[in-house]
C-alpha cells in the first residue's frame, strides 16, 4: 500500500519535472481565456446594444493574441531546448576518442605493464 503511494508521488514528480512549462503555460492560457470572457460578459451587461459587435471583434482578437503568444512561447522554448541538446551531443562526441591518433593515451593503454622511472633506474643498475 505504501509503495503504491510512493510510485504515485514519484510519477507525479516525474511528469511535473518533464512537463512543467507546458502545464503552467496551458493553465495561464486557460486563465487568460476565462478573464477575457468574464470581462466581455461584464462589458456586455453594462453596455447596451450599441457596441456589441465591436466588442466581439476585440474579444476574438484578444483570444488570438493569447494563442499566438502561447505558440510563440513554445516555439522559442523548443528551439532553445534543441540547441542545448545539440550542444550536449557535440560535447559528448568531442569527448569520445574513436581514432587512436586523436587519443594521447592510446599507447599507454596498449602496454601490458606500466613502469615508473624507478623501475628503469633499478633495471639499469642491475644491468651494470
Amino acid at each position: 500500500m505504501i509503495f503504491k503511494q510512493v510510485f504515485r508521488v514519484a510519477f507525479i514528480a516525474l511528469v511535473w519535472k518533464q512537463y512543467r512549462a507546458v502545464i503552467v503555460s496551458t493553465l495561464l492560457l486557460l486563465a487568460f481565456f476565462f478573464v477575457v470572457s468574464s470581462l466581455h460578459n461584464d462589458y456586455l451587461a453594462a453596455v447596451g446594444d450599441d457596441a456589441k459587435q465591436i466588442s466581439f471583434i476585440y474579444k476574438w482578437c484578444a483570444y488570438a493574441a493569447g494563442l499566438i503568444a502561447y505558440f510563440i512561447f513554445h516555439a522559442i522554448r523548443n528551439r532553445i531546448k534543441s540547441k542545448t541538446a545539440k550542444r550536449k551531443e557535440e560535447f559528448a562526441e568531442s569527448k569520445k576518442f574513436d581514432n587512436n591518433d586523436d587519443d594521447p593515451f592510446a599507447k599507454i593503454r596498449a602496454r601490458k605493464t606500466l613502469r615508473s622511472r624507478a623501475d628503469f633506474i633499478a633495471e639499469d643498475s642491475k644491468n651494470k
